[in-house]
């Protein structure tokens, strides 16, 4: 769920930006909108690992209750690491956004120099 509303928010802020960037043609905004387009496929890509996961582990339930152990336990492995995979997607998407802030920011600093 958390992932939608970020993903949500961003498709938000990117029609705005793209708005904003055919009045001014900003550069800083067109990078913007660059760095906003690899985080939406970041989290499209932590939603079906996220998703993955979620499947996989319902199934090593199933299959853990059909008293198949071995290859519920190796299932369930495998929706640890879709969860890894997903969690470690996000840690990245988060630090680009971090890096997408202080961009936005950069003007701020730069009158603040002159």
């Amino acid at each position: 769920m958390a992932y939608t509303n970020r993903f949500l928010t961003i498709a938000t802020i990117v029609r705005s930006l793209k708005k904003t960037y055919k009045e001014k043609q900003n550069d800083v905004i067109l990078l913007e909108i660059k760095n906003l387009n690899l985080r939406l496929t970041l989290i499209r890509n932590m939603q079906m690992a996220g998703v993955l996961s979620l499947f996989l582990s319902v199934f090593a339930m199933l299959l853990l209750f059909l008293e198949q152990q071995t290859a519920g336990i190796y299932l369930f492995g495998l929706s640890l690491l879709a969860l890894l995979i997903s969690l470690l997607l996000s840690f990245w998407e988060i630090s680009i956004s971090v890096n997408g802030l202080r961009l936005h920011l950069s003007d701020l600093a730069d009158q603040e120099v002159k």
